[in-house]
């Protein structure tokens, strides 16, 4: 195999872009929550006048019960997607990755929450960076390219 990794399940395609409409309202659940944070911690740094790079600030965030609440909406809704059997991999994008057999090697299916539906692939160890279109073949494919 590619990856020593071991994953709860593999997808198809089809099995990804099938799950897609259980995914997208966690995903805007988790946006709506980032959008939260932020605020919430734009209002300290601007009420108590601290540096962005203040270790004060650290602490007071913190410390803020809505804060430390969202933080822990945003871990549970990750939990939540990630017990499908995918992979969040980028809370900010909306990024999501599903493993696949291709051949004998498990790679990832990738999709990103803007996007109609799973589109694209990548192997497990280039990441985003080496994202390729589904039918696009890889260099040492032969250009024989399944996806299971």
């Amino acid at each position: 195999m590619g990856s020593s990794q071991q994953f709860s399940r593999l997808f198809t395609v089809n099995e990804a872009n099938d799950l897609l409409p259980e995914l997208r309202p966690l995903v805007q659940r988790v946006f709506h929550h980032l959008e939260g944070l932020r605020a919430k911690s734009e209002t300290v740094i601007r009420g108590e006048r601290l540096s962005p790079d203040s270790p004060e600030l650290m602490k007071r965030l913190q410390e803020d019960t809505a804060i430390a609440r969202m933080i822990l909406e945003v871990k549970g809704l990750v939990e939540e997607i990630n017990s499908y059997g995918c992979v969040c991999k980028g809370i900010e994008e909306g990024l999501i990755d599903f493993p696949c057999l291709l051949g004998d090697e498990i790679i990832f299916l990738c999709w990103r929450y803007d996007e109609e539906s799973v589109a694209h692939w990548h192997r497990i160890e280039d990441g985003f960076a080496g994202r390729k279109a589904l039918l696009e073949a890889d260099d040492d494919s032969g250009g024989n390219v399944s996806y299971h």
